[in-house]
């Protein structure tokens, strides 16, 4: 298949608050939920016939920059590696409009409508992903969750450490794969705080399948307290992918650092950055890590 096409277009649905969603979670390009059919949007027609041409889609920056400097993975390819067995069967589900009689089966929600999430969960027959993010985790998700059964293959948490019910209710869903996202940021967690709610979470998801994953959160420049922090978690999780966000990073339009296992994912990408910008502590820190 041709170097623009994902399966997203095709396999998920993206809640967003406000009535909102997208073509996929990591796409720019916002639009309103129409009434009637969701998994045929305006945006996600056109992404379908542009993809199926070879032609590149507004808003999928994301991923064709990860790609371009050679990062190590993108959900573009992460997308065709895990779904794209379905490829031919949802191709040829779709009209030349680009509207698809597909059923979809990744659902990313971040609303905090947990009725809804229960509705969505029943109608679609065989979900296999439920990514939550930036929702209110706080809130009993039980009846939605119920919904699940069997049908899971992939559980995805993602949000602060203190606001996440790491309990039976929120991580005990039965499913092939669960993946926590757990983020420290600066301000409000202490490192020790962190690593120990990531031990706590590796204790829960001690599946063949599951993974932690740990986002460092500046809010601003990178600063000792940052390279502090970033060193006790890779001496303490040498095998977490640490992803990190500052923001000189979000200036390239939400393109993390990632950094596992002592290699440096995204290094052209990196050294673009650091030779652009005028953050000292940011061409500090590509100079420590190469």
């Amino acid at each position: 298949m041709n170097k623009t096409f994902c399966t997203y277009p095709w396999t998920s649905l993206t809640f967003l608050p406000g009535n909102k969603t997208k073509v996929c979670g990591a796409n720019r390009d916002v639009e309103y939920d129409p009434a009637s059919d969701r998994k045929n949007t305006e945006n996600l027609k056109i992404a379908r016939k542009k993809m199926l041409d070879g032609d590149q889609v507004d808003g999928c920056e994301f991923c064709y920059e990860r790609e371009k400097n050679e990062y190590w993975n993108t959900k573009r390819k992460e997308s065709l590696r895990i779904w794209g067995k379905w490829q031919d069967e949802f191709i040829s589900q779709t009209k030349e409009d680009g509207t698809t009689n597909f059923e979809p089966f990744y659902i990313d929600y971040r609303e905090d409508n947990v009725e809804k999430l229960q509705k969505v969960i029943a109608s679609l027959p065989r979900i296999r992903v439920l990514k939550l993010y930036k929702i209110n985790f706080m809130q009993d998700w039980s009846k939605a969750f119920n919904e699940l059964k069997n049908k899971m293959g992939h559980f995805y948490c993602c949000g602060e450490t203190d606001k996440i019910r790491f309990d039976k209710e929120f991580l005990g869903v039965q499913s092939r794969s669960r993946r926590v996202s757990v983020i420290h940021n600066l301000k409000n967690n202490s490192n020790s705080e962190t690593i120990e709610k990531v031990k706590e979470i590796q204790g829960i998801l001690n599946g063949a399948e599951d993974e932690v994953q740990l986002y460092i959160n500046v809010k601003g420049t990178i600063t000792e307290d940052f390279l502090e922090s970033f060193t006790k978690f890779d001496r303490e999780f040498p095998d977490i992918k640490l992803r990190i966000y500052a923001s000189d990073v979000l200036k390239q339009r939400g393109d993390p650092i990632e950094y596992y296992n002592k290699e440096i994912g995204i290094i052209k990408q990196m050294r673009n950055i650091a030779e652009k910008t005028n953050n000292q502590d940011l061409q500090a820190l590509y100079r420590q890590f190469t």
